[in-house]
């Protein structure tokens, strides 16, 4: 209730703003891969095993997000920093000619 109260002026954003979703079905598709990953590896062995999975899931989903192959880039990226000893940024978001 504390919670509620406390976002109430939040609750219905999208009845003023069209482009605010009523749900949060977008996110949900987005940790999806994630879940079914861990799911299928039967969790994770460790902590540190669960923390490195939700690291590489995340740049994965953002790599994917931005219209890059995520295996080539990491691929990139190691090569970069087995050339350099430094990791590249994450690449730029795609963007169509037009």
């Amino acid at each position: 209730m504390k919670r509620l109260r406390r976002h109430a002026s939040e609750l219905f954003t999208f009845l003023d703003h069209a482009d605010v979703p009523f749900d949060n079905d977008h996110a949900e598709r987005g940790i999806r891969p994630a879940v079914i990953a861990r799911k299928n590896s039967y969790a994770n062995g460790s902590e540190e095993g669960a923390e490195t999975q939700a690291v590489l899931m995340s740049v994965f989903r953002t790599l994917k997000q931005r219209g890059r192959n995520p295996a080539s880039a990491v691929v990139e990226a190691i090569r970069t920093y087995l050339q350099t000893g430094q990791l590249p940024p994450l690449p730029e978001k795609v963007t169509e000619l037009g």
